[in-house]
């Protein structure tokens, strides 16, 4: 029961840093700010990238995901839910980038 909890934990935390990352990407557009590292690099860069690094990260997670219950370290109906959440997740991430980056 502790290893669920830890486990549910992490993917908790993981996912809610994704989602305020998700949110606040491409927020730097001042080529004055010294904490913005991002001044060579458009907004429209700077949201692929957030894009990318979000979707693999995600793809990580479900991977790790199907690790551990394969290991018995998740119950597999736990693990399935996480990593059925995790690809609602990446299909939210996609609907995000295409309102963000539409088709021309």
């Amino acid at each position: 029961m502790v290893q669920h909890n830890t486990n549910m934990n992490k993917i908790k935390v993981t996912v809610a840093a994704l989602l305020l990352g998700s949110m606040s990407y491409a927020q730097c557009t001042s080529t004055t700010d010294l904490f913005c590292s991002c001044d060579s690099l458009s907004a429209q860069q700077i949201s692929n990238i957030a894009y990318i690094e979000s979707v693999n990260t995600v793809e990580d997670i479900v991977e790790w995901v199907h690790q551990d219950i394969e290991n018995g370290i998740i119950d597999k109906e736990y693990g399935e839910t996480y990593v059925k959440n995790l690809i609602d997740l990446l299909s939210k991430l996609e609907d995000i980038n295409a309102m963000v980056n539409p088709l021309d």
